[in-house]
């Protein structure tokens, strides 16, 4: 308990230059877990890139599988084409701790938290219609596949977070949380794309023949397999990687406050956290 007050008075203390106010003895710690659901599906229209890259991804799949399945052709891709159907869903609970420098009775406060986020990106339907050639003999192929499969991610993030408690003497009474924080790059590594699909292969003057195939593969595979495939393509590309090297947070929340005891609030709010939340959660003031 005494560790925890030297971190949080350390905090403030690092916020005094911004002009927050000097913690006092009347200070008080709040302890509290909160539980809601998570999507992007307030994004549609923004993140039809995520869905179109993942389209590629599942297509790059299919076309590997080809390979494999067909060693006898020298086939290369010519062109491609996706029609895909997605959607997102997830949860996200936590624990954190506050302190509010101006007592019972102060608006700001200042948190540390720890969180839990499942993140699923799915795609329910992906029809694919591949042209590929034929390397020694020029001729044409046709690949036509319907697939589906998600992307999921259960990164574990630390958050920072700043909140002002609008009226806070009221019984309910709305607050604003604005916060930042970061998971590893390992969250990045260990997600995973889901996959299946099933679709036949057109070769000239052969009868059709069925390729299909179902797994699960994690981002750090997604790199590795794409670094060799364009080495073994010759391809001057620079093979698929991450933007950044850690897994970034962003929060901004708004939300209602209720005390239901002297020492015991429940909250509910709603707000960004790196997609949308919907959150639900029980704090105790000491």
């Amino acid at each position: 308990m005494a560790i925890t007050r030297r971190i949080a008075a350390l905090i403030v203390g690092l916020c005094l230059g911004a002009g927050v106010a000097p913690a006092s003895a009347t200070g008080k710690f709040e302890f509290g877990f909160h539980y809601g659901s998570w999507s992007w599906n307030l994004l549609k229209p923004v993140i039809e890139g995520l869905a179109n890259d993942l389209g590629v991804e599942m297509k790059n799949t299919q076309l590997d599988t080809i390979k494999d399945d067909r060693p006898d052709l020298d086939i290369r891709e010519k062109s491609f084409n996706n029609d895909i159907d997605f959607d997102s869903s997830g949860h996200t609970f936590g624990f954190d701790v506050r302190w509010y420098p101006g007592g019972e009775d102060g608006s700001f406060s200042l948190g540390l938290a720890v969180v839990k986020t499942r993140m699923k990106f799915g795609i329910s339907k992906m029809t694919t219609e591949l042209i590929l050639e034929n390397v020694k003999t020029h001729e044409e192929l046709g690949f036509a596949a319907v697939a589906s499969g998600d992307v999921t991610a259960n990164p574990l993030a630390f958050l920072l977070s700043f909140r002002w408690d609008i009226a806070p003497r009221a019984v309910v009474h709305p607050y604003i949380t604005l916060g930042f924080g970061a998971a590893g790059v390992s969250a990045l590594d260990e997600t995973t794309m889901r996959y299946d699909f099933q679709g036949t292969l057109t070769v000239p003057g052969e009868p059709p023949d069925t390729i299909s195939e179902s797994g699960t593969k994690t981002l750090l595979q997604l790199k590795e397999e794409d670094r060799q495939r364009k080495i073994d393509d010759g391809s001057l590309e620079k093979p698929f990687d991450y933007p950044i090297k850690f897994f970034p947070f962003f929060q901004f929340h708004l939300g209602l406050k209720a005390k239901v005891a002297r020492s015991v609030h429940l909250l509910v709010d709603f707000g960004v956290l790196d997609g949308f939340a919907l959150r639900g959660g029980l704090v105790v003031r000491i």
